[in-house]
């Protein structure tokens, strides 16, 4: 797994978009309805989000191309980090990319000090929150937003 740079900062806006779109559309998200889901994300946002101290990381193929993203920053919970923006893309889905990335985004969590980490995803998403339950995260709470159309599922693990 590689720290994404800027060039390949690029090269993973269409992996959140492809992987997220998936959601998107089973869900019924435009960018009407939710403009922050990584789904209709751009290279500006993430170059934003970049220099806001999201660290992004790339999980490559055999041809050095992503097929995989995550990106974690500080969380508002002390010793805490969250989790942002898990990808994969479809066609690589289901061969233990998702749980690659996951377990170097805890790995980069414990080496900054972090005793938790944490992620919001849709509530209604179940087949994703079982996976995350699986994974040794708890379910913390739901909270509504009135800028999005669904409910937020918030899921923290310990980082041993």
């Amino acid at each position: 797994m590689d720290v994404v740079d800027d060039d390949l900062l690029d090269a993973c806006v269409p992996v959140l978009r492809e992987a997220f779109g998936t959601v998107a559309g089973e869900f019924g998200l435009t960018p009407e309805t939710a403009p922050t889901n990584a789904a209709f994300i751009d290279a500006g946002r993430l170059r934003d989000l970049a220099d806001r101290g999201y660290r992004t990381f790339a999980l490559l193929d055999e041809d050095g191309q992503p097929i995989g993203c995550v990106s974690l920053r500080p969380s508002r919970v002390e010793g805490a980090v969250d989790i942002e923006r898990l990808a994969v893309l479809p066609r690589h889905r289901h061969h233990g990319h998702g749980s690659a990335l996951l377990d170097h985004a805890v790995a980069v969590a414990r080496g900054l000090g972090a005793t938790a980490v944490a992620v919001g995803i849709i509530d209604e998403n179940t087949r994703l929150k079982t996976w995350y339950l699986a994974k040794g995260f708890t379910e913390t709470g739901t909270r509504t937003f009135d800028h999005l159309p669904f409910t937020v599922c918030f899921l923290t693990a310990p980082v041993t």
